[in-house]
């Protein structure tokens, strides 16, 4: 376990860069890394693999899924930060086991509860997107989403004023 007076966050997306509904993730982490974080908070793209997600939680308290997604009650690029348990999370843009992800973020994080190595909070931040394919750019995936995303994760992590 962490310093309680510095819990051990990491900050995970998923995504395709090359897919544009699929890039918002990385490029969200891709900003965070050029800010200034506290020293208990890892940042990792795990790209278009989530099943590489299992080898990071072990000591981590809280858990900060970055990805795209989808919800017919939000328009395409509505950003949203949820408690990855409540009821009313969407669901991501590949939130299945044949997706290009491989395994889903969904089973890797039941399959951590059941090893018992999944943070007790896990928060989503999530753009609403609509499916396209590999090579379209999203015009829903603007620099103000990306920047409202990194602001979110940084009151997340406590790092709000950096």
């Amino acid at each position: 376990m962490s310093d309680p007076r510095n819990p051990a966050i990491l900050v995970a997306s998923c995504g395709n860069i090359m897919a544009g509904d699929d890039a918002f993730g990385p490029q969200v982490t891709g900003l965070l890394r050029r800010r200034p974080l506290p020293p208990a908070v890892r940042v990792i793209d795990l790209d278009i693999r989530p099943t590489a997600l299992l080898e990071y939680l072990a000591g981590q308290e809280s858990l900060i899924l970055v990805d795209a997604a989808v919800s017919a009650r939000h328009r395409p690029g509505t950003l949203l930060c949820v408690d990855w348990f409540a009821g009313d999370r969407p669901q991501l843009v590949h939130d299945d086991a044949l997706s290009t992800h491989g395994l889903s973020l969904g089973h890797q994080l039941e399959l951590a509860a059941a090893l018992q190595t999944l943070p007790e909070k896990v928060t989503l931040v999530a753009l609403i997107a609509e499916p396209a394919d590999i090579g379209d750019a999203a015009c829903y995936v603007r620099p103000e989403s990306r920047e409202a995303a990194v602001a979110c994760i940084q009151k997340l992590i406590g790092n709000d004023h950096a």
